[in-house]
């Protein structure tokens, strides 16, 4: 999905002609697959390009005669001339994948009659924990940084305190949950959690919006299990799984398709570091 300022440039490019829009193209590809660029820096950069571009066309000059004869080392040269993404620009392109990761592990847990809390269950956990804080750094200072750090790293501490005091491996973790009074609970609280994102992750609500959305009709399926019991007939129980699966799929996607303007909105909040 471009944005609006990749769509300006691209109109820009049309008025050059042949060999001209072919070198620019191709220099300005090799621009835009500069992830820890600026987004804005980057975009902005690519319109002096295209104009530079035209101006020399309309004095006779080649683009390549312009800008080199190899647009990649044109493109690299340009590219040292565009300050670096913040970290929270950079961190955007993880918020699909955190989401993912989050779902095919959070969800399959207390979607089931009995849950049983190991080690997996306590790696997602820790994940879906780490990603509702993820946001809040999207307008970070150096305070929120190492919080955040303080707990990502908690999991691995934790690990090595169980350990020490066990006197076994982490691995060997495994507790069988009373199911219902577990499942509700999380049942409640993954909405809950994604609706605090919304609330921390305010340049890019749409994201955890999506999330909850899908998160509250997973939660009316857990309830729906427990209280219908013809839901837990395996055409239904299935069926409905599958339609979730489906959904995770298309959120991720639809995600995906939308960094390019996750990066231009956080790129607008806050100069690049």
């Amino acid at each position: 999905m471009k944005t609006q300022i990749e769509k300006e440039n691209d109109a820009r490019m049309t008025q050059l002609k042949g060999i001209n829009h072919l070198y620019i193209e191709e220099l300005v590809g090799y621009l835009r697959n500069q992830p820890q660029k600026d987004y804005l820096a980057l975009e902005e950069t690519i319109a002096d390009v295209i104009d530079n571009a035209a101006d020399a066309q309309a004095h006779g000059r080649s683009a390549r005669q312009y800008f080199g004869a190899d647009a990649q080392a044109a493109a690299k040269a340009i590219a040292e001339t565009i300050p670096a993404a913040s970290l929270s620009e950079k961190l955007v392109f993880f918020i699909p994948l955190f989401s993912m990761l989050m779902s095919y592990t959070i969800y399959p847990a207390i979607l089931q009659p009995t849950i049983q809390f190991d080690w997996g269950s306590l790696v997602g956990s820790w994940m879906f924990i780490c990603m509702a804080f993820l946001p809040w750094i999207v307008s970070f200072d150096q305070h929120r940084i190492i919080l955040f750090l303080l707990l990502f790293l908690s999991l691995p501490l934790a690990s090595v305190g169980y350990a020490l005091v066990a006197h076994q491996p982490p691995s060997h973790l495994a507790i069988l949950l009373s199911a219902w009074p577990v499942a509700a609970a999380l049942l409640v609280l993954m909405p809950l959690l994604f609706l605090l994102m919304a609330w921390l992750m305010r340049p890019l609500r749409i994201v955890p919006l999506s999330w909850c959305a899908l998160s509250s009709a997973a939660s009316i399926f857990g309830f729906l299990l427990h209280y219908c019991p013809v839901f837990r007939e395996p055409i239904l129980y299935w069926g409905i799984n599958s339609i979730l699966i489906i959904a995770v799929l298309a959120l991720f996607i639809w995600q995906l398709n939308r960094t390019p303007l996750y990066r231009q909105q956080i790129s607008q909040l806050q100069p690049p570091q």
